[in-house]
């Protein structure tokens, strides 16, 4: 499988963030082989298919580090007690409807988003799953959905004790099941789409039985932990009452939880000595603007994280699957709170270009996030025509201003067209709509037996 990508303008992505006008890549199975102006690569790779971009951008495809797949069918869900904090919205809300969901719930709350995905750009996932109900083989479901439209992930099931010891043995379990079913494709394959974490829910919802257990099969499998940290006040409030610790960074790091590959998402309600803690601990961390002001829980200290040389990304929490909404949310959140109009111009910058492909590439060992030689053919062409001169150095500002809302013509994964001229051959997205919304009424039914 060969293509060579032409008649198009390149951003790079690179250390050197180069633009290239005219420029063209040639793809040789799932990687670029070459990336450069279309003069001097024309004849070298004159024999291999040819797509011509029509003059649009050619960019790599966008990662969403912080995803929540099952949080689909929560779209139009009436909820019946008005909550009135963050604990009542996971009591009233998301603990009933992921006690709600089924396998083929599981599978249809991922295959949608998914090809929203493939429409707007995204081409990568770390997912954090939930469906007590519905533990054993979830994760399978989720890549089946994935592999279908043809995304690729990093996803991790749920452990928790809030629905009782057994549920979150078998958390474990599915986490431990589906990772090593990844070693064995990688074997076979060491470019497969998939691989897997160690899911956790958050700290306050943890035993001290259920963590060491985590930990121990994090560090057997040599694969993170992907958690929620310090989301909102309950979480210290909650870990301090029931298992008597003062700190939950300093308690999740003693354990072993937050140490080198592992994922914090959130990271709102830290004090000053925890995020030295964190960005000691090796752990990444992931932002989510939209669905922090949604819920009300606060704003992260992004600027005090990444003065920490903290590896900070950004995702979208499930809210959509679309990353580049957070990333514009986030840019003009962090300057309106601060009353400081220069910032996150550099600094959201390098968390949406450079660390999240960074993250991606340090759990999955895959190399991601630029268009250059070795590198994983993950791409996309977009329908934007700038009205003003577009260089590397000026690229962020065409992308808020521009970009962003401009339609992905093509989506390339893994070398392979997923989409062209915004059609996905393979994808009958209104009959999935349709089923999808047979799924979601027995979703919902159930959501409202529940207390």
């Amino acid at each position: 499988m060969a293509l060579f990508i032409t008649n198009v303008d390149v951003f790079t992505n690179d250390e050197k963030n180069r633009l290239i006008h005219d420029g063209a890549v040639a793809i040789e199975g799932n990687r670029i082989v070459a990336v450069g102006r279309l003069l001097a690569l024309r004849e070298q790779f004159a024999h291999f298919p040819r797509l011509d971009g029509g003059g649009r951008l050619l960019m790599p495809g966008w990662i969403n580090v912080h995803m929540h797949f099952y949080s689909t069918f929560a779209r139009g869900l009436a909820v019946r007690r008005k909550p009135r904090n963050f604990a009542e919205i996971l009591a009233y809300l998301w603990w009933k409807l992921d006690r709600s969901l089924d396998l083929e719930a599981v599978y249809f709350s991922a295959l949608l988003p998914a090809v929203q995905a493939v429409r707007s750009g995204v081409t990568a996932f770390i997912d954090h799953h939930a469906s007590p109900s519905a533990v054993d083989g979830s994760l399978d479901r989720i890549e089946a959905a994935l592999a279908e439209v043809g995304v690729r992930g990093i996803l991790c099931y749920e452990v928790s004790d809030r629905d009782g010891k057994a549920i979150a043995q078998q958390g474990l379990r599915e986490n431990e099941r589906y990772l090593r079913e990844c070693f064995q494709a990688r074997r076979q394959n060491p470019d497969h789409l998939f691989d897997g974490m160690i899911g956790l829910h958050a700290s306050f919802t943890l035993d001290e039985d259920t963590l060491d257990a985590a930990v121990a099969l994090s560090r057997t499998l040599r694969r993170g932990c992907h958690i929620h940290l310090l989301e909102d006040p309950v979480d210290r409030r909650e870990t301090q009452r029931k298992y008597g610790v003062s700190s939950v960074v300093e308690r999740l790091i003693n354990k072993g939880v937050l140490a080198p590959g592992s994922l914090a998402a959130h990271c709102i309600h830290l004090e000053e000595q925890e995020k030295d803690w964190l960005a000691a601990s090796g752990s990444f961390a992931t932002h989510q603007p939209q669905s922090n002001m949604n819920n009300a829980v606060g704003r992260t200290d992004v600027a005090g994280m990444l003065r920490r040389k903290l590896l900070m990304g950004i995702g979208t929490d499930g809210m959509t699957p679309d990353v580049k909404a957070d990333i514009r949310t986030a840019a003009w959140l962090h300057k309106h709170d601060l009353k400081d109009p220069n910032f996150g111009w550099t600094e959201i910058q390098s968390m949406a270009l450079k660390n999240n492909p960074r993250i991606y590439q340090a759990v999955s060992g895959q190399p991601l996030g630029r268009i250059q030689p070795g590198y994983l053919a993950d791409l996309i062409l977009l329908d934007y025509w700038p009205p003003t001169e577009m260089t590397g150095e000026n690229f962020w500002g065409h992308f808020l201003f521009g970009i962003i809302e401009a339609p992905v013509n093509t989506t390339i994964v893994n070398g392979k067209v997923v989409m062209r001229e915004r059609v996905i051959p393979h994808i009958d997205e209104e009959k999935i709509a349709y089923e999808a919304r047979v799924v979601a009424r027995r979703v919902w039914e159930r959501f409202e037996r529940l207390k």
